[in-house]
């Protein structure tokens, strides 16, 4: 049996950008269930099933070298060295802080700045980016992100509800003071501890923002079921995370509303918005209960159970621009994989981290995975025509066939 090459293998001009906000639960301060070195572990295996290029998180340590541990324990490992982070700032001296992490070879660093500390309970800033563009120089038209990291006050008081709802007016006012180019790919994520829509501080945000999911009043309420991001466990154990089950939405993604436009440069994916973990069927009940949710294995469940008590949230942005990270062209030299056989077996092997999948000619998937720098894979085909297709940052095609 050997392979041939039909055709050429061509860039596709566009991107996808898969952004995540997920509560950490005192990363650096747990050692009496899962310490941080656990932690590492767990949250190494969530971004690998993930595989996100923008990540929002909160409740890490009030430690500029907490946060450069995440960099360095857990995105920038196995061979990865793109992962940059926010600049550690605690003004008002929290326990917690939040933080930015961003695929360099998609962004630019721009800035922070504060947007509110709510009282002096904790800062909530926004950072600025720009999306690395293959086609800027030509088209002089930056495409500008800002990534706002909030921690709204957590309590079901009407004073914790008035906080929050403070704290929203705020980071309206920013968005509202933006300049024009800045606001057409706003993206505003974290845990907000929001119980409802009727809440002052989602009506606020929403005036400005959109969110993906149904409103509603979502809190304890099993129609919402499937957006419950807390709690990942029914009791309460030893990091001070809280139980009760999943039955609260907490966690979200709002995004400019211009990222609904169809001619937009930045568009949010239809339907892309999920909590990871979450299958609708666990409410009020543990995330290890049974069933194991579809499309994750335990390993992944093991490890939000143990990671926090707030599952993480996900949204997908098609970008209208090639990455400014690859030129791809004919034949295995210039190209992010190489391909070789063995018998009835396709050997692929990864030059970068990257995404394959292979199909034949109707469509039917004979593999789909994620594979690491120098990583490689063994594919067993029937006689037949084949696509080999790169995903997300090295977005290629071409067909390979397979003869007896």
């Amino acid at each position: 049996m050997r392979f041939f090459l039909l055709l050429p293998l061509v860039v596709a001009a566009q991107d996808t950008i898969r952004v995540m906000a997920y509560n950490l639960l005192h990363y650096g301060a747990t050692p009496g269930y899962c310490d941080t070195r656990c932690k590492d572990q767990q949250l190494r295996t969530i971004v690998g099933f993930v595989r996100p290029h923008l990540i929002g998180v909160n409740e890490v340590g009030p430690s500029a070298a907490l946060v450069r541990r995440i960099l360095d324990s857990v995105l920038n490992v196995n061979g990865v060295t793109y992962w940059r982070s926010s600049l550690y700032q605690n003004t008002v001296s929290s326990d917690i802080v939040s933080a930015l992490f961003y695929d360099s070879r998609r962004f630019g660093w721009l800035g922070q700045e504060l947007i509110t500390t709510q009282g002096g309970l904790r800062d909530i800033f926004a950072y600025h980016l720009y999306y690395k563009a293959a086609d800027l120089a030509q088209t002089q038209d930056t495409i500008f992100v800002v990534a706002i990291v909030s921690h709204l006050k957590a309590g079901n008081a009407s004073s914790d509800a008035q906080t929050r709802a403070q704290a929203a007016q705020a980071i309206r006012q920013y968005i509202q003071n933006l300049p024009s180019q800045r606001q057409r790919f706003v993206i505003e994520m974290g845990d907000h501890n929001l119980y409802g829509d009727s809440e002052a501080a989602y009506q606020t945000l929403t005036q400005v923002l959109v969110d993906p999911a149904p409103a509603g009043p979502w809190s304890g309420n099993a129609t919402y079921a499937f957006f419950h991001s807390q709690s990942t466990r029914v009791q309460s154990l030893a990091d001070g995370g809280s139980g009760g089950g999943l039955n609260d939405r907490f966690d979200f993604i709002f995004f400019a509303p211009s990222c609904t436009v169809s001619t937009a440069k930045v568009r949010y994916v239809p339907a892309s918005f999920k909590v990871i973990g979450q299958d609708g069927l666990h409410f009020g009940r543990s995330l290890t209960d049974s069933p194991t949710p579809a499309g994750y294995s335990q390993g992944v469940i093991n490890a939000l159970y143990a990671m926090s008590d707030h599952l993480p949230v996900v949204g997908e942005f098609a970008v209208a621009a090639s990455p400014a990270v690859v030129s791809l062209t004919v034949g295995q030299a210039s190209l992010p994989v190489k391909w070789s056989v063995e018998g009835n077996t396709l050997i692929l092997s990864a030059c970068e981290g990257l995404i394959l999948r292979v199909i034949d000619a109707l469509g039917r998937e004979y593999f789909r995975g994620q594979l690491g720098p120098n990583e490689q894979v063994k594919v067993s085909l029937p006689a037949g025509v084949y696509r080999i297709q790169g995903i997300g940052l090295y977005s290629f095609s071409g067909t390979v066939g397979v003869l007896p």
